[in-house]
């Protein structure tokens, strides 16, 4: 398939194994030589004799220059976009719970759309284009996901060149209306126009879940807790108190309204605006005691060289967690840094055990829900860890 501003990637000797093994990332340093101007947004990637080997979304100031759709020689265009979108809704329909209008519709690499996501909340859409290429899609992928979702309202994210470029992403949609949506039962509101994500933390359902069920007479301190959907849960479940720990005012705002729509009481002192190691630090002198800690920071490691910085932040954060947990009671500490492995986060977990002098178990290791599928050519699409330990003794 020839698209007339189509940019041609010429891959060096040696460097093709990855596309062969239909990874769908092509690195820059990977690229020897490039031909055409890629104004479409699209790259078609060829061995280093000439040959055809995938095409899919071109980002010229990113490391990964391209984002590969197909290995088939099928062209990125709007029917392809129509069929990945209809596959990605019929397993929607398969694993998604009962009560639940908020989810995850497309997950990138693990719906086969690199650079592109959809998360619906009840009537409205909101896509968010990931990449410089993915976003001179726009048209297309717009007409896509309201022929396939049928949303009332599709709102359009565009971080992809901020991405690309390593910018702060600043997204701001020209929607400003809060948008209501269940989850197992439960009311929330995403905030589409300027909230985390896409306006919720979609990916936390199952740990929610969970929570819900061990909460029944506990008490729950959600560091952290943005919008406050852990303690919901955890109230949903029988929670004799929950407090949310959050730096942002809007998020405990909204927290507050979670509770109201949800018939639980909006008391002041359980929503606590602070940094949250100061916070943490404070209730570890005071000895306070919880049933259950939720730790779920923002991510701590965005780049390579946040690794190590990163490990000192989690490894402070969970040994003062640790300290507030009662004997027998429950710590859900996570990451969603996709740099951190599970393997290392779980080190970093056992070394802030020792430094907290408590004994803990792992209980259960959860990530993001069945709609956050993950491709076995991509397993770098499996970001968040969530650790469930007890304590012991």
């Amino acid at each position: 398939m020839y698209f007339r501003s189509m940019i041609r990637l010429f891959l060096k000797p040696g460097r093709e194994a990855s596309v062969s093994r239909r990874h769908p990332w092509v690195f820059s340093g990977a690229v020897a030589s490039r031909e055409g101007d890629g104004s479409d947004g699209r790259a078609e990637v060829l061995d280093s004799a000439g040959n055809s080997m995938a095409l899919g979304a071109y980002s010229p100031h990113s490391q990964i220059v391209a984002r590969l759709w197909s290995f088939d020689g099928r062209a990125p265009d709007v029917d392809l976009f129509r069929e990945r979108f209809a596959a990605a809704r019929r397993l929607r329909f398969e694993v998604l719970p009962a009560e639940t209008t908020g989810y995850r519709a497309v997950n990138s690499e693990g719906d086969r759309c690199p650079g592109v996501l959809v998360d619906v909340f009840g009537e409205v859409a909101v896509i968010e284009l990931l990449t410089e290429g993915t976003e001179r899609w726009r048209e297309d992928l717009e007409l896509a996901a309201r022929e396939i979702f049928t949303p009332g309202r599709l709102v359009v994210r565009q971080t992809g060149a901020e991405r690309d470029r390593g910018s702060k992403v600043s997204a701001r949609s020209e929607d400003f209306t809060p948008v209501p949506f269940l989850e197992n039962g439960l009311r929330f509101i995403a905030d589409v126009s300027s909230g985390q994500k896409t306006g919720f933390y979609l990916d936390q359902r199952e740990n929610r879940a969970r929570l819900r069920s061990l909460a029944g007479g506990k008490s729950v301190l959600d560091l952290f807790s943005y919008s406050g959907a852990f303690s919901i849960s955890g109230l949903a479940g029988g929670a004799r108190r929950a407090v949310d720990v959050d730096s942002s005012d809007a998020a405990l705002s909204l927290a507050g309204e979670h509770r109201r729509v949800n018939g639980f009481p909006v008391e002041a002192a359980d929503f606590v605006r602070a940094d949250v190691f100061e916070d943490l630090r404070r209730r570890a002198a005071a000895r306070e005691v919880w049933d259950i800690v939720v730790c779920d920071p923002p991510a701590f490691a965005k780049k390579r060289g946040d690794l190590s910085r990163a490990a000192r932040g989690y490894q402070d954060v969970n040994r003062l967690a640790m300290s507030l947990v009662a004997p027998g009671g429950w710590l859900l500490t996570c990451s969603c840094s996709g740099l951190l492995s599970s393997d290392l986060f779980q080190k970093i977990v056992f070394s802030a055990s020792l430094e907290a002098g408590r004994p803990f178990a792992l209980v259960a290791r959860r990530g993001a829900g069945a709609d956050h599928p993950v491709s076995l050519d991509c397993p770098e699409g499996e970001y968040l860890k969530g650790f469930w330990l007890v304590r012991q003794g």
